[in-house]
């Protein structure tokens, strides 16, 4: 299942992209997306959030009340213009759902936008796309959450 967001950013793309890297804006985004624990690790150009959230009802049965994502994002350099792209890995561990993907970016008129786009995938027989319905909105919340917390840190 494709997926796809965008979240506007009064910065520039240098500014954008320094939240993404900093460890008090990404623990703010894991608080403010419900997470009930989370881990954020940053090296260099890699970030890796790892975050325990509360189960979508269809996946209870199999994951129980609880379920962690592993966000990987893997940063390019800038080009010219300031814009970046990164390589997006989303996985559950124990779980045969992740998505792959990519994060740009860009600048705009009123500052910047990422837009984050990707495959999801649950390969589960008969579950796999109610599933995929049922997480495709968290994914995408995530980068709204993004969004709002950035607010915060770019006032």
């Amino acid at each position: 299942m494709q997926i796809s967001a965008t979240a506007n950013f009064a910065a520039d793309p240098a500014r954008v992209y320094a939240l993404q890297t900093d460890r008090a804006f990404l623990e703010d985004v894991c608080r403010a997306g419900g997470a009930v624990s989370y881990d954020v690790e940053i090296d260099g150009n890699r970030t890796k959030l790892s975050r325990s959230m509360p189960s979508p009802e269809i996946a209870r049965k199999i994951v129980g009340d609880t379920i962690t994502v592993v966000e990987t994002y893997v940063w390019g350099a800038a080009s010219s213009d300031g814009s970046r792209t990164a390589d997006l890995q989303v996985d559950v561990p124990g779980t045969p759902g992740h998505l792959n993907g990519t994060a740009e970016i860009s600048p705009t008129a009123s500052g910047s936008q990422i837009h984050v786009s990707g495959d999801l995938v649950v390969k589960i027989p008969l579950l796999g796309k109610k599933l995929e319905q049922a997480a495709a909105p968290a994914l995408t919340a995530g980068v709204e959450v993004q969004e709002k917390v950035a607010r915060n840190h770019l006032s």
